[in-house]
């Protein structure tokens, strides 16, 4: 997609008791209009490059062009679990405690698990249903993999671990559904069918509905069918009617790609080999499947846009399409994976289709430039439900994100300059050369320090200290790290790098909002 950056003003200010303050807030003003149905489609390991009209047509012509698209959105742990907690909690992965997939991170590390969005929309009306991929490692954490997470009423969703396109269970509001291997079976045909079912079903409610549908494309397959994306390497499943599309695709070869001078890099990076043809060719065919199995991602947004449409709802839906987390396709001579603080990894799609109603009225803004993150997410809904994150009788969350909605409706301000944290810890080492890492990204430039990284002789975390710093305005593919070679002591002694490294240090342990929220324990706001 192309972006043009926009500037907006000011900053929205919501008490967690949604309580007034001042003047009249977007949510207010939109109340009168009543509470929204909300659908969020989110795909898994889609790149913001193959988010195009030519890869997703029918998204961009139905979304997209009857949205804002956020050019500067990121998630804030580009992995799949720390994501998606983020997306339930608006919390940092600090505060909601899932830094990793694995071994002590995945569903069983979120903290306070009944206190999430589907809990506090149940608590402002809604009815909840949730259709595809949850969080990594829910089966693991629970006492029945088929369980019902909290706060959904509806709970159409993917046994987890399980990622395969064929031959997967699904729990069907906690009975087991085994699927075979049937064209019919395919993963994002079922997901599909059962959130177009789910529209028709809870549409004709007086109550609101909010639908979360989690496709599992197009993150590789586990044990593919025979045929062009199969034959014993992992790689995306398209749908059966996709299988020629894009074959002939060219993989992305932008200059960060198998880059040819890696001397700026951390120590632990820099020693990365060159990719060789038997990489490049995996990967082309990883990224031609890649874009085919999106193919049935489109398809399906455009069904359950469809579907909400004829059931009468589309003045009454806002729609917003994301994805969890990017993939690495050669750039910086990473194979392939996430994690790893490059704009691959971290920047995102984020659409949101929104009537005019719940936008006060204002005409719709096409394109933000603003700084936002997937933090943001949950608190934009719960604006948009006039709801509070807060479970029955608890103990409310305080959310490191920000509503959205004075973007959306130009009826507020955001913070000038506003820093996104970054970051990731594992105790042992997993799929990436880092342990533990946190960095601050502003609008025009990320700083992040490595704290951890894996010894590649022993394979255990060794501490350590490696930087990395890159203007993303005059170097967007992070080709020139200005503290050469990852040295701390290299950094440039200004200002500009002061004030990066002290704001990286209170973004680290930040919670809540300045204006909206308490103190949380004496730490510091985010931004």
């Amino acid at each position: 997609m192309r972006f043009k950056i926009q500037r907006k003003l000011g900053l929205r200010l919501l008490a967690v008791s949604l309580v007034a303050v001042g003047a009249l807030t977007a949510a207010q003003a939109a109340s009168a209009a009543g509470k929204p149905n909300i659908v969020v489609i989110q795909s898994d390991d889609q790149t913001a490059s193959q988010f195009t009209p030519e890869v997703m047509p029918k998204t961009t012509e139905l979304l997209a062009d009857h949205g804002t698209s956020f050019s500067d959105y990121i998630v804030t742990t580009a992995l799949c679990c720390p994501s998606r907690a983020s997306l339930i909690t608006g919390q940092y992965a600090h505060n909601h405690g899932v830094l990793s997939n694995g071994r002590g991170g995945g569903y069983g590390a979120l903290i306070d698990k009944g206190n999430v969005l589907p809990v506090w929309l149940q608590q402002a009306g809604y009815n909840t249903i949730h259709v595809g991929k949850f969080m990594n490692a829910y089966g693991k954490a629970v006492a029945d993999p088929a369980e019902v997470a909290p706060g959904w009423d509806d709970w159409q969703t993917l046994f987890s671990g399980d990622g395969r396109y064929y031959g997967y269970s699904l729990s069907n509001n906690g009975e087991v559904v085994q699927k075979g291997l049937a064209n019919r079976d395919y993963v994002t045909r079922v997901i599909t069918r059962k959130a177009v079912g789910a529209v028709r079903r809870y549409a004709p409610d007086t109550k609101p509905f909010y639908l979360q549908v989690d496709h599992r494309a197009p993150h590789v397959a586990r044990g593919n069918r025979p045929g062009r994306c199969g034959g014993g390497t992992r790689a995306p499943e398209p749908d059966p009617a996709d299988l020629h599309m894009f074959r002939d695709a060219p993989l992305p070869r932008s200059r960060a790609f198998n880059e040819a001078n890696m001397t700026d890099k951390p120590a632990f990076l820099r020693s990365a080999p060159p990719l060789g043809y038997r990489d490049q060719k995996h990967l082309k065919k990883h990224w031609s499947c890649a874009l085919a199995s999106l193919v049935g991602v489109d398809r399906s947004v455009a069904r359950v846009f469809n579907a909400v449409k004829k059931a009468g709802e589309i003045r009454k839906t806002v729609f917003i399409y994301i994805s969890d987390n990017g993939q690495f396709f050669g750039e910086h001579r990473i194979f392939n994976g996430k994690v790893l603080p490059y704009e691959e990894a971290l920047h995102e799609p984020l659409v949101i289709r929104m009537p005019k109603r719940y936008r006060s009225g204002a005409p719709r803004d096409d394109l933000s430039g603003e700084p936002a993150a997937n933090i943001d997410l949950a608190p934009t809904i719960l604006d948009l439900a006039h709801g509070a994150p807060c479970p029955p009788g608890g103990q409310c969350r305080v959310m490191d994100g920000r509503s959205l909605m004075p973007l959306l409706s130009r009826s507020g301000s955001w913070p000038a300059k506003r820093g996104l944290l970054t970051e990731y810890r594992v105790s042992t080492p997993r799929s990436y050369a880092t342990c533990d890492f946190a960095g601050i990204r502003t609008g025009n430039s990320i700083y992040v320090e490595h704290y951890s990284v894996v010894n590649l002789t022993t394979h255990n975390c060794d501490r350590t200290l490696q930087v990395e710093r890159y203007n993303l305005k005059d170097d967007p593919k992070e080709l020139q790290n200005v503290c050469r070679g990852g040295l701390r002591t290299s950094c440039p002694p200004s200002h500009r790098q002061a004030d990066l490294e002290r704001r990286l240090q209170l973004l680290r342990v930040c919670a809540g909002i300045k204006g909206r929220d308490q103190r949380v324990a004496g730490r510091p706001y985010c931004e």
